[in-house]
């Protein structure tokens, strides 16, 4: 990677006024695991750009391509954690090294639609916030059982502080 290379996440929810769906059903889905004590979950849209890219074409990328306007938020940084507050679990699957990642091939064909020419690399991924006091070991058994193909998928999960 060059010096001018950085990458930027890019992290899409539905706004609070909208369903989320996959959310509402992974609620329902841990429910089934036997799992009490989750109180909400909220399913994030994760963007992995790389490239020379300035914070105005990040910005671009994620208005213009990559959010619906009416129904999501978006919100990009460079320090790699998905946002949530204090107290919620975040969870987050990305492609194994290797596996072909087609939306991100997309994506990065959509930023050079964009005429941003400083992208090198796209990656998708899942991001997940766990609110409820439930333990680490419980979220494991939520990825693994739930969440992601440990086969083609790598996941790491954290507490918010």
């Amino acid at each position: 990677m060059t010096s001018g290379q950085q990458t930027w996440r890019i992290e899409i929810i539905n706004r609070d006024d909208v369903v989320d769906a996959i959310g509402d059903g992974l609620c329902d889905d841990i429910t089934d695991l036997g799992i009490r004590g989750i109180e909400k979950t909220r399913y994030v849209r994760l963007y992995a750009l790389q490239g020379d890219l300035s914070e105005q074409e990040v910005d671009t990328v994620a208005a213009q391509l990559l959010a619906d306007p009416v129904t999501q938020n978006y919100r990009y940084h460079q320090d790699g954690s998905l946002y949530a507050e204090a107290g919620q679990w975040r969870v987050e699957v990305w492609f194994r090294p290797g596996v072909t990642d087609a939306v991100g091939d997309t994506t990065m064909k959509g930023v050079r639609d964009l005429g941003i020419s400083g992208i090198s690399a796209a990656e998708t991924g899942r991001g997940y916030i766990i609110s409820g006091r439930i333990t680490k070991e419980q979220v494991d058994m939520i990825c693994r059982r739930l969440l992601a193909n440990d086969v083609i998928e790598r996941y790491k999960y954290y507490m918010g502080v």
